[in-house]
């Protein structure tokens, strides 16, 4: 697999100049700061959680649009027709484009929050945040690799856009919610990353609401994983035109 994540990241820094790499690490680091904007001078979990989604989902674009136009550049498909192996493929990219956010974006969030206040409530929060960011992560690259190409990052903003408004205007809270939510809906969407994210907002952060996550990371990761490997298994092909296939 090591020869995998070498051509990776050998494929994401081929052609890119020293002033691509400076705007990305000023990206990370405004979407780092913006993730607290709301409350800037403490900049707890509960005001981290507030905007992560948002925040998280433009930072995995990043990785869904590298990905995105590897397919579009046509290179990946030479992996497909050469018989790759699909697993490998899969594994390879998770961990790539896992790691390189982690270190880009996720850490610096980590380590300001622990800064300002390093408690038990904090370190759950962090992981509560960082299944979240997984999540997402792995919904970028399963789309990606599905439907094999860009537009894919599309997907995932208009979903966590939909999140944060079901989260916002209805399950939020119990008091005061603006949409009317029947309890089975409040039970579905209570699943969701936005709606994860939003509860600890509003300070009801507990060890069951991570293990939910967690939960709700596994069988989303499975499913992501599963169409990823199908459609490569299976050689879908990818519309590029209209009237048009490759």
């Amino acid at each position: 697999m090591s020869n995998y994540i070498k051509a990776e990241l050998y494929r994401i820094t081929r052609g890119r100049s020293v002033l691509f790499y400076i705007l990305i690490g000023f990206m990370s680091l405004t979407l780092v700061l913006g993730t607290f904007m709301s409350d800037p001078l403490h900049p707890c979990y509960k005001v981290a959680a507030g905007s992560f989604p948002i925040m998280a989902c433009m930072m995995t674009m990043y990785a869904g649009s590298l990905l995105g136009q590897h397919y579009t550049n046509r290179t990946a498909h030479y992996e497909i027709m050469d018989g790759a192996n699909v697993h490998k493929l899969i594994w390879y990219r998770i961990i790539v484009y896992t790691s390189l956010l982690t270190v880009l974006y996720f850490i610096p969030l980590s380590l300001i929050m622990l800064i300002y206040s390093h408690n038990l409530k904090t370190i759950m929060a962090i992981a509560l945040l960082y299944i979240v960011f997984l999540r997402m992560t792995m919904f970028v690259i399963g789309i990606s690799m599905t439907i094999k190409t860009g537009e894919g990052i599309v997907l995932a903003y208009v979903r966590i856009i939909l999140e944060n408004i079901v989260s916002i205007l209805g399950l939020a809270s119990n008091e005061g919610a603006v949409i009317s939510m029947s309890d089975t809906a409040v039970a579905i969407f209570g699943w969701f990353p936005a709606t994860e994210c939003t509860l600890v907002a509003n300070g009801c952060l507990s060890g069951g609401l991570v293990v939910k996550a967690l939960i709700g990371f596994i069988i989303e990761f499975a499913i992501m994983y599963a169409l990823a490997y199908t459609s490569h298994k299976r050689k879908w092909y990818v519309r590029t035109t209209i009237g048009g296939h490759v």
